[in-house]
């Protein structure tokens, strides 16, 4: 049986807020390296995560072989899609997690009225180091998209987050999986980390120096931490020995 072509493109899925345009100078220091792009979701409800997934897959061309960069609430969404479509070659998740890392997640899917307070929530160690420029912009980014996302939307992805485990997909996989973990991360802990490494299949682990919005906040420096796993996903064509 002939290898699958090399992947053509890095795509990107955005965490919590969903704004691709948020991530424009990662993407850019991606693109660097090979064609990439960022993918963003619409400010409506998509229901479901496999609705998230059906959005996602439905922008990738037919003919493309895609390698995916997903940021923490987009994990979800990356593992099932991966699980699902046979153009991802590869995955790298960052600052991602498989199952639920905050106990309280379920309350915003119950409560509408408290989604923006509760998705706030979900981010606020982000207000810690604003005496950095970069931090501080990125907080009144953030502060901003999140008020412009509907109660409705904000709810739907709080709900997601408490009761989608993605560990079966993962373990499913026969595709090149790397995690990247953010040194300062105050979002993800130290069990979802574990629980992360431990539903992938031989992942890679790369390092990244900074907070759990280094992408946002240390963009050139987070593609650069992830550039040599990302090279060497293009250099060969990813493995897919037995089924997914």
């Amino acid at each position: 049986m002939s290898a699958p072509p090399a992947p053509s493109e890095i795509v990107f899925l955005p965490g919590f807020d969903g704004v691709a345009e948020l991530r424009e100078p990662f993407v850019t220091a991606l693109d660097a390296l090979h064609p990439a792009r960022a993918l963003g979701y619409p400010n409506r409800p998509l229901e479901t995560l496999d609705g998230y997934v059906r959005f996602a897959a439905s922008q990738l061309a037919p003919a493309s072989r895609a390698v995916l960069v997903a940021e923490s609430f987009s994990g979800l969404v990356a593992a099932r899609w991966a699980a699902q479509d046979p153009r991802i070659a590869a995955l790298v998740l960052c600052g991602a997690f498989a199952r639920s890392p905050v106990p309280w997640a379920a309350i915003g899917a119950w409560m509408p009225g408290m989604a923006q307070f509760l998705g706030a929530s979900f981010l606020s160690p982000m207000a810690f180091g604003l005496r950095d420029a970069a931090r501080g912009r990125w907080s009144g980014a953030l502060a901003a998209a999140l008020r412009s996302m509907r109660r409705d939307v904000i709810a739907e992805r709080l709900h997601i987050i408490a009761s989608e485990d993605v560990s079966r997909d993962l373990a499913g996989l026969r595709i090149p999986v790397a995690i990247a973990h953010f040194d300062d991360d105050l979002v993800i802990g130290a069990a979802a980390r574990g629980q992360l490494e431990s539903a992938c299949r031989n992942p890679g682990i790369v390092r990244v120096p900074g907070p759990h919005f280094a992408i946002e906040t240390r963009p050139r420096e987070s593609a650069a931490a992830l550039l040599p796993t990302l090279a060497a996903f293009f250099a060969t064509p990813a493995s897919r020995a037995g089924t997914r």
